[in-house]
């Protein structure tokens, strides 16, 4: 098989002079309000509706004022690392899980990275457990968290965390009032990732869900407000759509791509077709500069030594790319201007 470029992770050391990320180095401002697509791949539809209802719970009560930019994606991006949406339970139209959704037992054991003990706190009410907690529901409370957030937000006239939407809009509102009363601004970075390690106090989680949040939000924006051609586009919701999917060298798809797998893959969805090995895609279409980038667009990085770009990635607007990574990884989005990507920087391609 021909040297796809994808085989090996970038070498960070490798700085090209001149190359600067300034153009697009600013923090971008997450956006608000996005209308929310009518389907995403991966989420089922009802599921899917109690995300963005559960964002829109926090505009019912006054007492939520001092929270602001809550947004659907920013609890998928939560449901995708807590149960991978729910993948194991079947959601009824009402919103209830069968079975109900329990994670591991919170034993201090050490499984799923939890070492400190959370003893029983509702007599096994909603985890079955009597002498150890388990976080329960799709977005993942813990019962003593359920007790102080859980909303009933279908008018049932119970908080049932294995209801989807009480799941979701109870999210909404734990990550809102953990705050304490302070002002949360969802649509600022850094107050969103604040609300998030309170939520779970790991980084580790703050920037899957982060990754998470970018994709999905990628899928609301309004591609008119960003510009960029039809098919593009088109490339970019497709390869969005392959997010959380491994990475596998040689991959082309369904289920695993590399780097230039999913790129040409992508563009195959919008009836253009681009070479399959990372070297001819950097020699196939239009070069543009940073501040001209498109979604769609390709950009190219060095890999070590080689005086050929190894490793390509997509342009989808907002300063973000989505990426595959490397081996062990899974196809994610992250900021085109980070170090380890900006030092290693080839080049960047409009394809024809």
């Amino acid at each position: 098989m021909a040297n796809l470029g994808c085989g090996a992770a970038l070498l960070g050391a490798v700085l090209l002079a001149g190359v600067v990320f300034s153009a697009l180095s600013a923090a971008v401002d997450l956006p608000q309000g996005a209308d929310a697509p009518e389907e995403v791949d991966g989420i089922d539809d009802t599921l899917l509706d109690a995300y963005i209802r559960g964002a829109q719970y926090l505009d019912t009560d006054e007492g939520y004022d001092q929270c602001t930019g809550m947004r659907w994606s920013i609890l998928a991006g939560i449901g995708a690392v807590e149960s991978d949406h729910g993948a194991s339970v079947t959601i009824s139209p009402d919103g209830t899980t069968d079975p109900p959704f329990v994670g591991p037992r919170l034993d201090g054991s050490g499984v799923g990275g939890n070492e400190t003990p959370h003893h029983d706190t509702d007599d096994g009410r909603w985890d079955g457990d009597t002498e150890y907690d388990r976080a329960v529901g799709v977005t993942q409370h813990l019962p003593a968290s359920w007790s102080d957030y859980g909303v009933d937000a279908t008018g049932s006239g119970k908080a049932d965390p294995h209801n989807v939407y009480d799941s979701a809009a109870s999210t909404a509102v734990e990550l809102c009032k953990s705050a304490g009363g302070e002002a949360v601004d969802f649509s600022d970075h850094d107050s969103l990732a604040d609300a998030l390690y309170r939520y779970n106090p790991a980084e580790w989680y703050v920037d899957d869900v982060m990754s998470g949040i970018k994709g999905y939000d990628s899928m609301s924006a309004d591609p008119s407000a960003k510009g960029g051609s039809e098919a593009g586009h088109v490339a970019v919701e497709w390869a969005l759509e392959q997010l959380g999917k491994p990475y596998q060298w040689g991959g082309e798809g369904p289920d695993v791509y590399d780097c230039s797998g999913l790129t040409m893959k992508a563009w195959e969805a919008a009836s253009v077709s681009i070479p399959r090995v990372t070297v001819d895609q950097f020699n196939h279409g239009i070069r543009v500069s940073l501040d001209e980038l498109q979604p769609g667009d390709l950009l190219f990085f060095y890999r070590g030594p080689d005086p050929q770009p190894g490793h390509v990635t997509m342009y989808v607007g907002d300063g973000e790319m989505i990426n595959a990574p490397s081996s062990g990884k899974v196809i994610r989005t992250d900021p085109i201007d980070m170090d380890y990507y900006a030092s290693a920087f080839a080049g960047a391609v409009r394809p024809a």
